[in-house]
């Protein structure tokens, strides 16, 4: 098993290293990059920076820009399929098999992301010839990286094996292991990551395309939210919302003037495609030709809503019949203007989080205040309401308002709300049971991997 271990240490380190196109222009060094084994890799800082820069590459697959913005929408109630097929009506009926192509990668490319991520770890903290500054600070980015793939991960799928090693002796037989273990390692990678983490973007060319602090405490906020921590949850919102040289609000939305531009001041972190000026959100998936319509349509958004005129399209089929809206937040189809890239974390999901810890711990008037702050820019009257479930509820419906058809938020809304049983009950054209709140484990990994078992149901 040496060998073998050594083998894919090489294999791994190679695809680490090829993937670094879209952040070349970081590196001041030209890699041989068919040359390095690992115990090369971190011997010197323009290497040991491009590793990590590898990890960031390693997220430029359909899984990231793509499988996890339609597929949680249409397993939700969420999205609907403009044209009904085979390959996506099975997400829309919940009867998804463990050998779907498009789940199999999400799980490979996840756990690719976490391969490299722990390859950095390792490598930089066994290396003595780094600046302990940076190998800090690289270390704080690979972890924060690792947190944000188990997160997606144990919510999608439930019980995943933890894997903190390249070691294939360790790796390949791993067994599931209890979600709730999983998030304590997520909150432990996320808290060691805001330490070490810049608090500005200063050393990425004020690029928002690496990591930050505020990255970092964005996602503990989400975290601390899903497992109903609420002052920790308030707290770490409140940590970036206060921000205010770096983060604000983007008003007065336009296609030139959105959360979805290039380092906007919204935007927390963004991933980059190749040194392109377009995302594939807009250039492939949610395009003005409208392949996925808002299953809620115009009844989601009330008169007036900013969000339904600048972030929908109306989509009729050749015979001018009206079919719906479909997601339209990217502008840019392969062209060259707006500059856009695939938002990751943005500022308007902390509001959101903070005005729902804030009605849990009974402060009203502060849940009132966030919820305007979205409610307003979306150029909607302020909320008087005071109820606390009806402020819940307001919470719920500005969350699938502004955050549709982004990295999955309504169905992770429902699952941790507790109302996806009811939800997907009521929803047309479901064939739900409550163990579809779980997608299958992939067959291919259960055939690699004897050890893992199969969700409930499948």
């Amino acid at each position: 098993m040496k060998n073998k271990s050594k083998k894919y240490t090489y294999i791994f380190s190679f695809f680490l290293l090829i993937g670094l196109t879209s952040c070349d222009d970081m590196l001041e060094a030209e890699l041989p990059i068919n040359q390095l084994p690992s115990s090369v890799i971190f011997t010197s800082e323009p290497t040991a920076e491009a590793a990590v820069n590898g990890i960031y590459s390693s997220m430029v697959t359909g899984t990231y820009y793509s499988s996890i913005h339609y597929i949680p929408g249409l397993t939700s109630d969420e999205l609907i399929p403009s044209n009904p097929t085979v390959n996506n009506t099975i997400y829309v009926t919940n009867e998804i098999l463990e050998t779907d192509g498009s789940i199999g990668s999400m799980w490979t490319e996840f756990y690719k992301t976490i391969y490299n991520a722990n390859m950095a770890i390792r490598g930089i903290s066994q290396s003595n010839t780094l600046s302990p500054t940076k190998s800090a600070a690289w270390i704080a980015e690979a972890k924060f990286l690792r947190a944000f793939s188990y997160f997606y991960l144990t919510n999608i799928w439930g019980d995943v094996p933890l894997m903190l090693t390249t070691d294939v002796d360790q790796t390949a037989l791993a067994p599931r292991t209890n979600q709730t273990e999983v998030y304590n390692q997520i909150i432990l990678d996320l808290t060691d990551a805001a330490k070490d983490l810049p608090a500005d973007y200063d050393n990425y060319d004020q690029e928002r395309i690496r990591a930050t602090k505020w990255a970092a405490e964005a996602l503990l906020a989400r975290v601390n939210l899903y497992l109903g921590r609420y002052n920790e949850a308030s707290t770490f919102a409140s940590s970036v919302i206060n921000e205010t040289g770096t983060f604000k609000m983007v008003t007065g939305l336009t296609a030139n003037n959105s959360p979805f531009i290039a380092n906007n001041t919204e935007s927390i972190l963004q991933i980059p495609y190749s040194n392109m000026v377009f995302a594939y959100e807009g250039a492939a998936l949610f395009t003005s030709a409208g392949s996925y319509l808002l299953r809620k349509g115009n009844a989601l958004f009330e008169t007036g809503d900013d969000r339904k005129t600048k972030w929908t399209i109306d989509i009729r089929n050749r015979a001018g019949v009206f079919l719906g809206i479909a997601p339209n937040k990217y502008k840019n189809n392969f062209s060259d203007s707006p500059s856009e890239r695939s938002t990751v974390l943005r500022l308007a999901e902390l509001y959101l989080i903070r005005a729902e810890a804030r009605v849990r711990l009974n402060d009203f008037t502060g849940a009132q205040e966030d919820i305007n702050v979205i409610r307003n820019r979306a150029l909607l009257p302020s909320t008087t309401l005071t109820d606390p479930t009806q402020l819940l509820a307001l919470i719920s419906l500005e969350r699938e308002r502004e955050l549709f058809a982004e990295f999955g938020h309504r169905w992770f809304d429902l699952k941790r709300s507790g109302m996806i049983d009811q939800v997907q009950s009521a929803t047309a054209g479901k064939i739900w049971s409550p163990t579809d709140s779980l997608y299958p484990i992939p067959e291919n990994a259960r055939r690699s991997n004897p050890f893992l078992t199969q969700n409930t149901g499948y």
